[in-house]
This record gives structure tokens, sequence and C-alpha cells, in this order.
């Protein structure tokens, strides 16, 4: 009995929470002292304290402890804000989804990329599903995973596509494999190394490299490559994620830097950089990240089909 009226209680808390309720939590929660939230929120701090008070009894548990730092989340608080975010981000979707739909798209897909998968693996995806699903809205970002994965954990994106080793991931994430690929250095066309058709790591260990930004995943590959063969990491000139400004800067002739193998190969082919012949032993993965726990759709389901059978290079049916 006493377990029915538990139930009916919370269901009766949870059916009176209000967006705007929700969206007061958190910004208590980021703030974590009560003038500050009263203020960005447009509410005296008594009446945020009563709210916060009433919020608190209906839910039949304490949301912050108090202490001479400000508010600390309780667990029930870390809980309840991960959920309040999560329909925070479905309501800024839908609002995005309807003015699309209100302008003739049938549904919107949003994805967020890094530049390796953003250079090669995407444009093939992308023109295929839009061959499919013309009237499909897509939105693409590029940023990095820092940036992107609360986005993905708020509902505001529906995959990453990203190099990104499955251990680093929440039980909340869905990682699944695309491709896995090596590293590649590159340089210049007017590099003196470009014309060299075998070097050894020791000839570019000491050479003016451009580098990745810290915290790009590419950062680490280039520096266990290097270590795998002997040489002591790179001292960088130059750090920047920007593929754009890297490419350009290379065409100086001085610098040295390292892509992912599709890409460099891209460049390669399109004739703006060569790809030194050195001995890679290092391989790094590229997948594709959703929410567990997210809503599928046919759209949705259809573009994950086409980016895997994209990555693998196969052909994509048109009947997709």
């Amino acid at each position: 009995m006493m377990g029915r009226i538990y139930v009916l209680k919370v269901m009766d808390w949870t059916q009176r929470l209000r967006i705007r309720q929700l969206s007061v939590l958190v910004t208590l929660y980021q703030a974590r002292t009560m003038t500050a939230a009263a203020e960005e929120v447009g509410m005296t701090q008594p009446a945020l304290s009563k709210w916060l008070a009433e919020l608190e009894s209906n839910i039949g548990a304490k949301l912050f402890s108090r202490t001479t730092r400000g508010l600390q989340p309780t667990a029930v608080c870390e809980a309840l804000v991960t959920h309040a975010r999560a329909v925070l981000g479905e309501m800024e979707r839908s609002r995005s989804t309807v003015a699309l739909l209100a302008q003739g798209a049938m549904a919107s897909i949003a994805i967020g990329t890094t530049p390796p998968a953003a250079a090669t693996l995407l444009p093939r995806a992308v023109h295929a599903f839009r061959a499919a699903h013309p009237a499909v809205h897509l939105l693409v970002q590029e940023n990095p995973l820092e940036i992107l994965l609360p986005q993905l954990r708020f509902g505001r994106l529906d995959f990453i596509v990203q190099r990104i080793e499955e251990p680093m991931l929440d039980s909340s994430i869905r990682y699944d494999l695309l491709y896995t690929e090596e590293i590649r250095v590159v340089v210049g066309r007017k590099h003196a190394l470009a014309k060299r058709r075998s070097l050894t790591w020791d000839a570019v260990g000491s050479t003016s490299w451009i580098g990745p930004a810290v915290g790009n995943p590419l950062r680490g590959e280039l520096q266990h490559e290097l270590a795998l063969a002997g040489q002591p990491a790179p001292h960088f000139e130059v750090e920047t994620s920007s593929i754009l400004l890297i490419v350009s800067l290379l065409q100086e002739g001085t610098l040295v830097a390292a892509m992912s193998a599709r890409m460099a190969e891209y460049f390669r082919d399109t004739g703006q950089v060569a790809i030194l012949p050195l001995e890679y032993q290092r391989r790094s993965s590229i997948g594709v990240l959703r929410l567990r726990d997210a809503q599928s759709t046919v759209y949705k389901q259809a573009f994950l089909d086409i980016l895997k059978a994209a990555a693998m290079g196969q052909r994509v049916p048109q009947d997709f």
C-alpha cells in the first residue's frame, strides 16, 4: 500500500513540473548561489528560496545542501538536472523542428563532427542521404568533442561523428565503430622532404611542426606514433585545429603536420600536400556517438545506415 501511495505522489509532482521550473532549477544548479541565480531568472532571492523549498517538499528530497562555498547539489539534484537538461534540449529542438516543418521540411537531423570526418566521410554520407531524402533538413556543426558531447546529452544533437576511444564514454552514450585508420605526416609540395621516397621518423622528429590543439585526439595519436618510433614528443611552433589553416601554412614549405589518413589522401589528391613515406604503426578509431535511450525515427536510422555504408566505402542503395 505504501508503495502505491509513493508512486502516486511521484506522478503528482512530475506532472506539475513546468518547463520554466526546469529552467530555473538548471540555472540554480549552475550558479550555485541564490543571489546569482535569482538575478539571472528575474526573481527575488526570497521568492527563489520559497520556490526551491516547495519543490523539495513536493519531491520529498533535498536538492541542495548549503555550505560555506554556496549550494552543493545532492545526488537527487544531479539526477533531476540531467533529465531537466534533456527535456530543455528536446524543447529547443522541437521549436527548431516546428519552424522547419512550417517551411516544408519533413524532419530535422542534427550532427556534430570534427575535421577528420567533416572532410571525407560526412560529405559522402550527406550527399547520399540528401539524394534519398531531399526534404529532410540536416544541421552539421564542427566543434571539439568537449563542446559537442554536452549537446548530444541535452538532445540538441542526434549524432556525433568523431575520432574517439570507447572507454572514454559513460553508459548513457552508445558508440558504433565506423572504421579504423592510421595517421599520416604531411608537408607542402615545396617542402624539402616532399620528394623523398623513404624516410625514418628521426628525419621529421626535429622539424618545425604544426600541432593539433590541446585536447584534440590527433595530438595524442601523433605523440604515441612518435613514441613507438623511439622519438620524443614534437615541439609545436603553431597549434591549431583548423584544417584550412594547417593546409594553408603547409604551402610555405617549412612546416610539418599530422592528419588522419583519409584527410591526408584527400588533400594529396587535390595537389595541396605530400604524404611522407614513414612506417606507421598506430591505428585510431572513427565512430558515431548517440544517446543510448534516445528515440529513433525512420530518418535517423536511414542516416545511420547511410553513414555506416559510406564509412565502409560501399555503394549506398537509393531506397534507404
